[in-house]
């Protein structure tokens, strides 16, 4: 089975420092249209969201101590918690930490490399992972599929 070598985190690093390359060449802020302190305080609560779905989501692996590194064959199929809203809630918290810090550094062009986020986790990484829970709960895992959401 062929996997991406691109990894979450280094899919976030390109988009957030591209929206932020974009923003120098060309500003293009939220407080154009809207008041500063909702610009920030909206980026701030996001932020927020996005750690508490995180440290949620790493107590989950660590309550059951299977890995959490992707493309790592876990030991354990994580339903409860987090994981029985998302399928994916670190990488929920990866696009919300983006979309947070858009807001936070108030620039629109890293809301759009958000999308871009999302839709490369979606397409490119995310299937390769499914096929590895696939492959070791093969009994499990579809109808843990079936009942719960990709992102939300």
């Amino acid at each position: 089975m062929k996997q991406s070598k691109l990894t979450p985190s280094a899919l976030f690093l390109i988009t957030f420092v591209s929206g932020l390359v974009l923003s120098w060449i060309h500003p293009w802020h939220f407080t154009y249209y809207m008041d500063d302190t909702v610009v920030h305080l909206t980026g701030v609560g996001i932020l927020f969201t996005s750690l508490m779905i995180n440290i949620l989501a790493y107590r989950q692996f660590k309550k059951f101590i299977t890995p959490h590194a992707p493309f790592v064959k876990p030991k354990v199929l994580l339903k409860n918690g987090v994981f029985a809203l998302s399928r994916n809630p670190v990488y929920l918290a990866l696009v919300l930490s983006e979309c947070g810090l858009a807001f936070v550094f108030d620039t629109i062009w890293l809301l759009f490399s958000t999308v871009v986020l999302l839709i490369v986790l979606d397409i490119v990484i995310i299937p390769d992972e499914e096929k590895v829970l696939k492959g070791t709960f093969n009994k499990d895992y579809p109808e843990y599929k079936n009942k719960t959401r990709r992102w939300l």
